[in-house]
Formats: C-alpha cells, structure tokens, sequence
C-alpha cells in the first residue's frame, strides 16, 4: 500500500450524528468505512485524502500526481465512490494532477448538509467544489451518473471546462430504461449479498469478472447505506447538445445494458459536433474496471492530443 492519509478513525462517528447521514446505523457505518478501506489500500500510486466544504455539504476527494500537473477531476458512477477508479489511476495520475470526488449524497465519504435535489443543485455543489480546490479549468471524467453530472454541469459552465469525458452516462442521450429500474432498486430496497451480487453482474459482461474487493465494497455500501442524492437524471435536449463546443469523448462498452451502443455512438456524433465516440469491446457499463487498460488508452490519447 502506499498512502499519505489512508486512516480515518474516529473522526468518521460525527456523520452519524448529522440529519442527512447515508448510513442506516452506525454499525452499517463501520462496516462501509472498513470496505472503503480495503479497496482503498489496493491503490496503486501516492494520494491524499481532502475535504472541501460547499454549501451542500463536506465533499471528500482522493488526490492524486503531481502537484505541478494539469488538473483531472473524476465523477464516479451512482452508488460507487472515488474508489471505482482503481484500475484507471495509475495512467490518469502519470501526467495529470487527478481528483476523485466523492459525490455528495452517494455512497461515499462526503457528507450532505443539503441534498441535492435539481441539477441546479448539482451545478451549484461541483462548481463550488472547483472553487474550493482552487482549480479556475480543467478537465472532467464522469462515469454513469457521474458522466450526467459531467454533462449537466458543461452545459452551464463550459468556460470552466478544457475537455469532457463521458463514459456510459445514465440517461443524457436517452432515457433510463425500465429494465435498470427493475434490476437494480430490488436490491436497494431489500439487500442481501445474493441479490447484490446479480444486481450488479448484470452491468458486467459475460466473461468479466468483478474484483471481490469491489464487490465486498458494492455489498457493503448497498446494504448499510441510503442514497441522499435526491436529483433524478433525464436526457437532455437535443439543441442544447449541439450547441456544445467543448471537445468530448464519448465511450461506451459493446455489451452496455442501459442503451445501445452503437446507436448511442450514432446519436452523439450526430448531436455533439465536437465529440469522438468509441465502443469498448467485451465491456459492458462497468467498462472502466472491465477492460482498464483500453478505457486509459483511450482517455490518455484523447487528452494529449489536445493538450496545450
């Protein structure tokens, strides 16, 4: 393991006394931090854990690289956390000063004063995230809700942004299909391992396998913790799409569940004029930790071809 600051102790007891805490009970808790931890010893270069305070709430970020290099900040997909980028850190990490934001009111360390409940909210909370990190532009990787939160964000606030990455983001392009309903709320709403795990292999392809770390953290999380972020993600039009001008990559697994990929390859080039769009073969929406090493190649080649 190396780490700066990889030990929270004790000062993680006084989420449980604010109003907005994820965790059901305070034994859930120590079992969600003692997984986080785990998944956490496993990463692969040098980070500090970090706090900013926003009106909504203290966020939590995992920071990695230089201190000297380009900033990078990652949004994770909904209930995951920094974490989720394990296998995508030592790349991203190698020229860029990377931040892993926990978001607020998902299954991670941050803790929410106010719920986000709008993507107002949610514009509001990452742009005073960005303030606090003292970071004027960068560059944004969003996973699944996190690319939404990515897309929704570079909608209002393009002059804050160099380049955007979206990978696999709920709804935006299309609506969330009922299936996913269907397939992940059972699991939320009456956890046990079993149902955990087929809930969560169904965003895996056939033939990958999710690292048991991972899934200890998956089961975890979904059984002690409550989601707080109250914002529902839809698509978004398609005029405001086309009249973004921020260079984009888009990616999506070949074997996505959640949309079409190859149809979804099609509706971005034709509505977001400044987007590259790829499909990942033998990935599925779990595409970053499914096939890592494709998933970095793309995101390091796209960035650096654009670098200043």
């Amino acid at each position: 393991m190396k780490c700066i600051c990889s030990h929270y102790g004790d000062n993680w007891k006084r989420v449980m006394s604010n109003m907005f805490s994820i965790f059901k009970t305070s034994e859930g808790e120590v079992c969600f931090n003692e997984a986080y931890d785990r998944l956490l010893a496993t990463w692969p270069v040098l980070y500090e854990s970090i706090h900013v305070q926003t009106d909504y709430g203290t966020t939590h970020i995992v920071v990695s690289g230089d201190v000297d290099a380009p900033p990078l900040v990652l949004l994770h997909g909904m209930t995951f956390n920094s974490t989720m980028w394990r296998d995508n850190i030592e790349a991203l990490s190698s020229r860029y000063r990377t931040y892993c934001v926990d978001t607020l009111g998902d299954f991670g360390r941050s803790i929410v004063n106010k719920p986000l409940s709008s993507p107002q909210h949610c514009n509001d909370w990452l742009n005073q995230v960005l303030d606090g990190l003292g970071l004027a532009k960068v560059d944004l990787i969003g996973h699944s809700m996190g690319g939404w939160l990515a897309l929704n964000f570079v909608l209002e606030y393009s002059n804050r942004l160099n380049r955007l990455v979206l990978l696999a983001p709920i709804a935006s392009i299309y609506r969330v299909p009922l299936q996913f309903m269907f397939k992940v709320y059972p699991a939320l709403l009456r956890p046990s391992p079993p149902r955990i795990r087929r809930a969560w292999n169904w965003f895996v392809a056939s033939g990958n396998q999710t690292d048991e770390l991972v899934m200890d953290q998956i089961i975890q999380s979904w059984t002690h913790c409550r989601i707080l972020l109250k914002v529902i993600p839809t698509r978004f039009k398609e005029e405001h799409l086309r009249r973004l001008k921020t260079r984009t990559l888009f990616l999506v697994g070949d074997k996505e569940v959640i949309y079409n990929a190859h149809k979804a390859v099609e509706r971005v080039r034709s509505w977001l004029p400044n987007a590259q769009a790829v499909v990942i073969p033998k990935a599925s929406h779990c595409l970053t930790a499914e096939q890592a090493d494709a998933v970095n190649k793309c995101i390091m080649d796209f960035l650096e071809k654009g670098a200043s």
